[in-house]
């Protein structure tokens, strides 16, 4: 079986897939994977094969030029496999007469989710007004035929068939709304990374893990803030400041306070006593994979309804940015670090994790829906 996957380029919609193409690929099939020119590395280590489009920093541009690429290469293709926000996959899908399968490595979103989405700051929040909305949809889709004339409707409105959601049930907000025929939640994606690096291998002392991941953009005040709370800590702290943060911008950094452009995620958490984080999901998920309590100070976009979760299953608090002190801030972190019920509530979820059907139960559902499609067409 011949599988195209399209993707959009952020970090977080891109890493939990590399785990179910490597899955597919064990089980026999030819995979592509669509992505922006430069993520060429990036997929390479999914074992996919690459094909690009023409990056752009306007999201529509890209949506476009993906869409250019992807009605050259979709007849030679068995099924698509598409990201949330692309919302073409489906009518590309449907154009050419192919299965569709949509991949949510964030919560699936209902209309009540998207609201929450818009209401924030962060690059949703334009569509509040209905008309850009429109045009937005108008300028991408042209003539296409779709179900909405609003790009956010037609990605609440216009499922496909099977749904991969790279979270729990637990976690999804309104739960409740998303029918298990059609809504399958793989847990959050685990596979094996890179090898380990020395520097971040646990310790006697207590860890502590900074990072607003990849979407957050450098924000000096707040990591000197975090190395005013920490300064005289007995513990070692960790801060992932990302590449667009200076670090020669920080000042006075002690010993035990280590600043970094990038670090190994995964294994940091692996050695991590709590997680100061923007609670983004990607970020948000590797650390219910590790067991760590998470202090969320949430920005924008999806971070906020994230911060939400992650206090409703009890495994972190809130720290709302606006109120950010260094005494608030190291007073957060030491009643997350002593948190008994904390602690209880993340091996509650690690377990569900560990039921969970992952990359492997991803997969094999992928094949499943093959196969019912293919009978559905022979009848």
């Amino acid at each position: 079986m011949k599988i195209l996957f399209i993707n959009l380029p952020y970090y977080g919609h891109f890493v939990p897939t590399v785990g179910l193409v490597r899955e597919l690929l064990q089980r026999g099939c030819e995979v592509a994977y669509l992505m922006p020119f430069g993520w060429e590395e990036k997929v390479a280590e999914s074992g996919a094969m690459f094909y690009g489009y023409a990056d752009h920093w306007q999201l529509s541009e890209q949506m476009k030029n993906a869409l250019a690429v992807a009605e050259r290469m979709v007849a030679d293709y068995d099924l698509i496999v598409y990201e949330q926000f692309f919302f073409l996959g489906k009518h590309l899908a449907e154009k050419y007469q192919k299965p569709a399968v949509r991949i949510f490595t964030a919560p699936v979103t209902n209309e009540k989710l998207m609201k929450e989405y818009i209401v924030t700051k962060g690059p949703l929040s334009v569509f509040r007004y209905k008309w850009v909305a429109r045009a937005f949809t108008k300028d991408i889709a042209g003539d296409m035929p779709l179900k909405t004339d609003n790009w956010l409707d037609e990605i609440v409105q216009n499922p496909p068939d099977l749904n991969l959601v790279y979270t729990l049930r637990e976690y999804q907000p309104y739960a409740e709304e998303f029918p298990e025929e059609k809504y399958k939640f793989l847990g959050p994606s685990v596979y094996e990374r890179e090898g380990a690096d020395p520097e971040y291998m646990k310790a006697e002392r207590p860890l502590i893990y900074i990072s607003l991941g990849t979407v957050v953009r450098g924000n000096i005040r707040f990591y000197q803030s975090c190395i005013e709370a920490f300064r005289e800590e007995n513990a070692d702290v960790v801060i992932s400041v990302g590449a667009q943060c200076p670090i020669r911008k920080l000042k006075n950094i002690p010993p035990h306070i280590r600043v970094r452009q990038w670090v190994p995620q995964t294994q940091v958490l692996e050695a991590a006593d709590v997680f100061v984080t923007h609670g983004g999901m990607n970020s948000v998920s590797e650390a219910l994979v590790a067991g760590v309590p998470m202090v969320v100070i949430p920005f924008t976009s999806d971070q906020p309804v994230n911060a939400k979760c992650i206090e409703r299953l009890g495994v972190g608090k809130i720290l709302e940015y606006d109120r950010l002190s260094k005494d608030g801030l190291r007073e957060k972190v030491h009643e997350v670090m002593k948190d008994a019920q904390i602690k209880k509530h993340l091996a509650h979820v690690q377990e569900l994790i560990m039921e969970a059907p992952g990359n492997k139960g991803g997969a094999e559902m992928i094949l499943e829906y093959m196969k019912s499609y293919n009978n559905i067409c022979n009848e």
